[in-house]
C-alpha cells in the first residue's frame, strides 16, 4: 500500500494537466458606425469578445467591410494593415499603439487618464494641447469613443439578440 501512495500525486499532476481550459467568449450582434477623415464605414456586424481577445466583423450587404482581429492585423476592404499604419490612417494622430485595441475591448485608456466610474460603465474626457481632445465611454458594453480635434468617431452598440 505504502509504495502506491507516491502515485497518487503523480495521477493528480496529469490529470490537472489535461483538463481543458474553457475561454469565457462573449458574442453578440453589433451595430458599428467608424468615420476619419480617410475611413468611413457603418453597417452590422458581429462582435466576439473573450479574455484578451477581441474580433470584430461589419458587413455591408453580405461583404465583409471590416474585420478586426485583437491578435493580428485590421483589414478593411480586403486591405489589411498594421495597427501602426491603422493608427496613422485612422486616427491622424500619433497615439499609443493599442489605442483601437482598448476602444473596441472597452478598456479605459490613456491609463485610465480622467476616468469617471458610472453605475453601468465609465466615461473619459482626455486632451492634448492641439493633438487630441477625446471623448469615450463605455455603458453596458456599448461603447463611444470620439477625437473632436481630428474629426474621429467610433460607436459600437450591441443589438439585442432574437431568439
Amino acid at each position: 500500500m505504502n509504495k502506491y501512495i507516491f502515485l497518487i500525486p503523480i495521477a493528480l499532476f496529469f490529470c490537472a494537466c489535461g483538463v481543458k481550459q474553457q475561454r469565457a467568449e462573449i458574442s453578440s450582434p453589433v451595430k458599428v458606425t467608424v468615420k476619419s477623415p480617410n475611413i468611413k464605414l457603418s453597417g452590422l456586424g458581429f462582435y466576439k469578445k473573450g479574455g484578451n481577445y477581441v474580433n470584430l466583423q461589419v458587413f455591408a450587404g453580405a461583404t465583409a467591410t471590416l474585420n478586426y482581429e485583437s491578435s493580428t492585423t485590421i483589414c478593411i476592404n480586403d486591405n489589411c494593415m498594421t495597427r501602426g499604419i491603422f493608427n496613422d490612417k485612422f486616427f491622424t494622430h500619433a497615439h499609443y499603439a493599442k489605442l483601437i485595441d482598448d476602444i473596441l475591448a472597452g478598456k479605459p485608456i490613456y491609463n485610465s487618464q480622467n476616468l469617471t466610474k458610472t453605475q453601468n460603465g465609465f466615461s473619459q474626457n482626455i486632451s492634448k494641447n492641439g493633438e487630441y481632445d477625446i471623448f469615450y465611454k463605455v455603458i453596458n458594453d456599448n461603447i463611444e469613443f470620439e477625437d473632436f480635434k481630428n474629426r474621429v468617431y467610433v460607436t459600437l452598440q450591441k443589438l439585442e439578440k432574437t431568439q
